[in-house]
C-alpha cells in the first residue's frame, strides 16, 4: 500500500452534476443507490490513473480480476457518500470482495465491512463520519501505509507491534484488504528474491566501478536502474521493494539508491 493523492481526479466532463443529480434521485425515493451504479463506474479510470493501474490497497495491476471502485465508507452503511468521489478507492476483486483465503480457510476481502475502533459511534447521518475513527487502513490517509511491514517471506505484518491500535488496524486491514493472499505472499517472496540476487551481483563489482573498465559500469548501473524502477510508484509492490532494498543499508551504494529513486 502507497500513499494515494485522490484530491484531483480527472473526472469526464459534468461528473459532478452526474453526481448530484444521482444523490438527489435516491435522497428524493425515484432511484435506488444500486440502480447509480454507472455514476461511480465513470470515474475508474480517473482512480486508475492516480496509481498506475495498480490496486491501492495491495499494489497488484490485476488481469484476474475485474477491478472495481471500492467505496471505502461502505454505500450500505454510509448511502450520503455513494457519489462522493472522496470516497471512492481503486480495488481489485481480492481486495474489494469476500473470498476464502485458500490456506486459512477465513473469509477475507473487505466487502461490506468497516470496523471502528472501539467506543466509536457509527454515522447515521452526513457529517457525523468525521468523528469516526476506522480501523482499516486508508491509502488516501498519508500516515496509514507506513503502519503495514513486511517479512522476509512476504507476509505482511504490522510496522508497530507495541503499539495495540495501530497494530489492530494492521493486522485488521490485512485480513480485510486480503493482503495476505498465498497468491500475492508468493509474488512478493519471488519479488524479494529477485532483488536480493541483483544487489548480491551490484554489489560485487561495485569496488570494481570507475575503474575505467566500461563493461563493469555499464553492468553496475543496469542493476541500479532496474532496482530503482522496482521501487517507482508505478511499479508492482513497489512498497514491499523498498523494504527488501533498505535491508541492505549496510552497504555503502543502497542509501544513494534510495535517496534518489
Amino acid at each position: 500500500m502507497r500513499t494515494i493523492n485522490n484530491t484531483h481526479l480527472n473526472c469526464p466532463a459534468r461528473w459532478d452534476q452526474k453526481a448530484d443529480n444521482a444523490k438527489a434521485a435516491v435522497a428524493n425515493g425515484t432511484k435506488t443507490v444500486k440502480s447509480q451504479s454507472a455514476v461511480w463506474r465513470e470515474l475508474k479510470e480517473a482512480l486508475a490513473e492516480c496509481s498506475s493501474d495498480k490496486c491501492w490497497y495491495c499494489e497488484i495491476k490485476q488481469e484476474r480480476s475485474d477491478n472495481a471502485v471500492d467505496h471505502f465508507r461502505p454505500k450500505s452503511l454510509y448511502p450520503w457518500l455513494a457519489f462522493e468521489k472522496t470516497n471512492f478507492r481503486y480495488a481489485c476483486t481480492y481486495c474489494n470482495s469476500e473470498r476464502q483465503n485458500p490456506e486459512t480457510g477465513e473469509i477475507e476481502g473487505k466487502g461490506d465491512r468497516f470496523p471502528l475502533i472501539d467506543g466509536n459511534s457509527r454515522a447515521t447521518v452526513a457529517g457525523q463520519e468525521v468523528h469516526e475513527s476506522p480501523v482499516l487502513l486508508d491509502p488516501c490517509r498519508a500516515q496509514d501505509p507506513g503502519l503495514l511491514d513486511f517479512y522476509d517471506d512476504g507476509m505482511p505484518c504490522p510496522k508497530f507491534k507495541e503499539h495495540p491500535v495501530k497494530k489492530l488496524r494492521a493486522e485488521t486491514s490485512i485480513k480485510l484488504f486480503h493482503l495476505d493472499h498465498p497468491d500475492l505472499v508468493e509474488k512478493r517472496k519471488t519479488l524479494g528474491a529477485t532483488i536480493k540476487e541483483s544487489i548480491g551481483e551490484a554489489d560485487g563489482i561495485f569496488d570494481r566501478c570507475d575503474t575505467g573498465d566500461p563493461a563493469i559500469d555499464r553492468a553496475f548501473h543496469g542493476i541500479i536502474r532496474n532496482l530503482r524502477d522496482a521501487i517507482a510508484d508505478k511499479a508492482e509492490l513497489s512498497t514491499f521493494a523498498r523494504k527488501v532494498i533498505a535491508g541492505f543499508r549496510d552497504k555503502v551504494w543502497i542509501e544513494a539508491l534510495l535517496d534518489t529513486a
